[in-house]
């Protein structure tokens, strides 16, 4: 068992001391990043001799991850149909990458102990301002790693839900950056002209946050339009560790989510963007 306080930057960081003012003074920080630009990138949180530690264990745990391609509309949570060619809701960008699913680690890794350490699940829920937080309990997608070698890449969507957690581990030597356009549509206003604007290519409103391996992120995806650039030539993969929470105890995923994951062959649909 690891010492988790020595794993990470424990004095940047002292997400386990509830009684430090630099805690709460991050917390307070880590919400207004949010507010502002729907990412909050804590740099460095895990120290770089760990993090290349993460990254040997993923890189070899990647090598039997469920491999994917599909076509995906970035409206994947709505009824698509009846909209015109040109219309956001009917676009769809190319997904290809591999999964690493929670039954498939090991139970010895860094990132699986880092995951179950209360102390984080605690920061987190502070952070993301809910009254309760656990650690899902899917056996499936509770911790997941993503890993995208060349020419993979995750296109432009939306998140279903409000609250991704991530930990970079590994930047391939080209390409792989993530890129969002914060709160560009609403509950009210899905603001479909300037959505268009950008899937089809336009720059101007679109964040590159540094994000550098040992990088804590907190995303909120809902209404934020995201993606991960095409990874180019490379030595290695980008390679990223993805937390589960939810505000009620006992979550699974339900079986149609999962199969996403696990189907290896390639589909020209996902979501309900399909004729």
């Amino acid at each position: 068992m690891t010492n988790l306080r020595e794993l990470i930057d424990i004095e940047s960081y002292p997400i386990d001391d509830a009684n430090s003012q630099i805690r709460r003074a991050l917390v307070e920080r880590c919400r207004q990043d949010l507010d502002d630009q729907a990412i909050c990138a804590l740099e460095g949180f895990v120290k770089s001799e760990f993090v290349i530690r993460m990254a040997e264990e993923s890189a070899k745990l990647a090598e039997s991850g469920y491999k994917s391609e599909n076509m995906r509309t970035p409206y994947g949570w709505m009824y698509n149909q009846g909209f015109p060619k040109a219309h956001p809701r009917v676009a769809m960008f190319l997904n290809s990458s591999a999964y690493v699913l929670t039954n498939q680690f090991p139970g010895n890794t860094l990132i699986e102990e880092l995951y179950y350490w209360d102390a984080l699940t605690e920061f987190v829920r502070e952070v993301l301002g809910f009254k309760n937080l656990y650690r899902c309990e899917c056996p499936n997608l509770s911790l997941m790693l993503s890993s995208l070698g060349k020419d993979n890449q995750v296109g432009w969507h939306f998140d279903t839900n409000d609250g991704v957690v991530s930990l970079l581990l590994q930047s391939p030597d080209q390409g792989g950056e993530f890129e969002c356009v914060p709160y560009i549509r609403s509950e009210e206003n899905e603001n479909y002209e300037s959505v268009s604007k950008v899937f089809s290519g336009d720059k101007e409103n679109v964040l590159k946050p540094k994000i550098t391996p040992g990088t804590f992120v907190l995303f909120k995806g809902r209404r934020t339009c995201h993606r991960v650039t095409k990874v180019g030539e490379t030595t290695k993969p980008r390679l990223i560790a993805l937390f589960s929470y939810n505000e009620e105890p006992g979550m699974i995923f339900p079986e149609s989510t999962v199969n996403d994951f696990m189907d290896p062959s390639p589909s020209p649909y996902y979501g309900k963007a399909a004729p």
